[in-house]
């Protein structure tokens, strides 16, 4: 029984004790929190409310309430005005193991989002380039949630909403007639082709300020496009192609997958509707030639049509919004979009709000911080990229010369240090708040110890050596142990512990969007592991209780970090 099913039960148990309509189980999980350390106990309540409530000091509050919540499941204590629980660590070890031996590769996960549908768009590059190291976060946090909705029973549905259209291609159009070499696109060299259209595509940028009258170009350029020309579309349907080939091949490497690769493009013939649409029930009006609606809260306007009656980018999302709301019935819908875009997303769910549209309210931009290089932002227009794949081949590399310095004899290098490189790279990542900037550090990202992808990975790997020898050794039972008779250390019973957190790990994830959430236990999980590792014996335990409750502890860690780890798109060797 996970922890989060056993603070259900005790929260259950304390409100139909109390018998307040104002102290309800849904209002206690929420305030049962976790004691400064584990002397006090697994789960603590604040009876600042209750007192209130119940017209008694805090404190004779929480030993009234001790006194009353007596439980063969857990001992309750009280610590000033904090009544503090500690579930028996036979009853957590046996629960928990048995959960997990029940179905090991979906432990930790649940129904609770039965029923409910959830859109997550993310990673959604501009393309006719390739993916730069700037599209990592939203491409990981992205696919991250969308693995946990998944596993939590959510209908989730993932969508990359690539940038095909508008004025960022019309400028690489441009930039084409002006110097693009046509066999580049013919080109069996993916990346060669792609470095062509990058730089011509920077070319383009660094040659406004000596010729500002580009931008006439671009506007014709998307003008031929939106009118259909046929030199111009063919162009464009070969950049697509070849731009949408090259990201699959590298967003395959990292696990990420989508249900639907949607472009800009796709809305263009619904665009003239939309915007009469818009301009009627947003009361949308001119300005300067212009086309704005006017967003209560914001002294911006959003601008729906420039004055030469091309679209923008606001235009094509608000389309795209009303045709997903129509095609999915969606419960949430979630854009991972950089903090830069934060004024954009408060104009396009404004509008939508304005339309009439009450399921604006189900829409949500999930913020990130920026990567940094040495404090600098990246930027595509100004040539300042570092590509994704290039990061992904360094990453090998390294782990590569790692791995061989640590484990000369390691079978299989290059596929270990694929596993390692790439895992380094993702977790570290996701081992931040998201909305905090990262600065990127190799020394750091691909240490063994301290909070990094190769230390839980390591931990995974060091409990898989010891599950094989037992085996080999017929030491491996297939039953959770009686511990009726058995006294838990405290490094097993923080241990125990904290793998019973992983689904409650899980539901803060969603519940906050913040994918930290589960890269933070997993490395709560590796640690305790590592301490009970070092303190005790396991298959040179004396005796065979001990060496069968450890052996059954280390079987759990190893799958919780395993489903953990590939709930984030890594995936784990069984040596390093």
């Amino acid at each position: 029984m996970p922890f989060q099913t056993l603070k259900t039960q005790l929260a259950r148990a304390i409100a139909k004790e109390l018998a307040h309509p104002e102290i309800t189980e849904e209002i206690l999980v929420a305030e049962l929190g976790t004691p400064p350390n584990l002397a006090l106990g697994h789960l603590a309540l604040p009876c600042f409310r209750m007192a209130k409530l119940f017209k008694q000091n805090p404190h004779g509050m929480a030993q009234d309430l001790c006194k009353r919540l007596s439980s063969p499941d857990w001992e309750a204590t009280p610590a000033g005005p904090y009544a503090n629980f500690r579930f028996r660590a036979g009853h957590l070890f046996q629960s928990t193991l048995k959960a997990v031996l029940a179905n090991p590769e979906t432990y930790g996960s649940d129904k609770s989002g039965a029923n409910q549908t959830v859109l997550i768009e993310f990673c959604s590059p501009n393309i006719a380039k390739q993916l730069g190291f700037h599209h990592i976060r939203t491409t990981l946090i992205g696919n991250t949630l969308s693995n946990i909705y998944s596993f939590l029973g959510f209908k989730t549905e993932r969508i990359n909403f690539v940038g095909d259209w508008g004025s960022q291609f019309a400028r690489l159009l441009a930039a084409f007639d002006q110097w693009g070499d046509k066999s580049q696109l013919n080109s069996k060299d993916v990346p060669r082709a792609m470095a062509h259209l990058s730089e011509i595509y920077v070319r383009f940028h660094k040659d406004l300020e000596q010729n500002p009258d580009r931008l006439e170009k671009a506007s014709a350029a998307l003008k031929k496009l939106e009118t259909g020309d046929r030199e111009t579309t063919e162009l464009w349907k070969s950049v697509r192609e070849l731009s949408i080939g090259a990201m699959e091949r590298t967003l395959k490497r990292m696990h990420v997958q989508f249900d639907h690769v949607d472009g800009e493009s796709q809305y263009v013939p619904q665009i003239l509707p939309m915007l009469e649409e818009v301009k009627k029930k947003a009361e949308g009006r001119l300005s300067d030639g212009a086309w704005i609606v006017e967003v209560e809260g914001y002294t911006t306007p959003a601008l729906i049509q420039k004055r030469d009656g091309t679209t923008l980018y606001l235009t094509r999302d608000i389309a795209a919004a009303v045709e997903r709301a129509k095609r999915f019935t969606f419960d949430r819908m979630l854009y991972v979009v950089s903090e830069q875009q934060r004024l954009h997303f408060q104009l396009l769910f404004g509008v939508l709000k304005k339309m009439g549209y009450k399921w604006a309210d189900k829409c949500e931009h999930l913020s990130f911080g920026t990567v940094l290089f040495g404090h600098e932002k990246m930027s595509t227009r100004e040539g300042r990229i570092i590509l994704l794949e290039d990061i992904l081949n360094e990453a090998k590399d390294l782990a590569l010369a790692e791995c061989a310095q640590k484990n000369p004899d390691l079978a299989n290098k290059e596929e270990v240090a694929e596993m390692v490189g790439l895992g380094a790279v993702i977790f570290g990542q996701l081992s931040t708040h998201r909305q905090r900037d990262i600065e990127f550090n190799w020394k750091e990202i691909l240490a063994f110890e301290g909070e990094t992808g190769p230390y839980v990975q390591y931990a995974a790997v060091r409990c898989h050596s010891l599950l094989e020898k037992a085996r080999d050794k017929g030491e491996l039972s297939t039953e959770v142990p009686d511990t009726s008779d058995y006294t838990f250390a405290s490094e097993e019973e923080a241990l125990i512990l904290e793998l019973s957190r992983f689904r409650s790990a899980l539901l803060s994830a969603v519940r906050d969007n913040e994918p930290y959430h589960l890269s933070h236990h997993l490395i709560d999980v590796a640690k305790a592991f590592n301490r009970f590792y070092y303190r005790f014996p396991v298959l040179q335990a004396a005796e065979a209780k001990p060496r069968d409750v450890r052996l059954n502890l280390v079987r759990a860690t190893q799958q919780v970090l395993l489903n953990g780890l590939k709930l984030m798109g890594i995936l784990c060797p069984r040596e390093m």
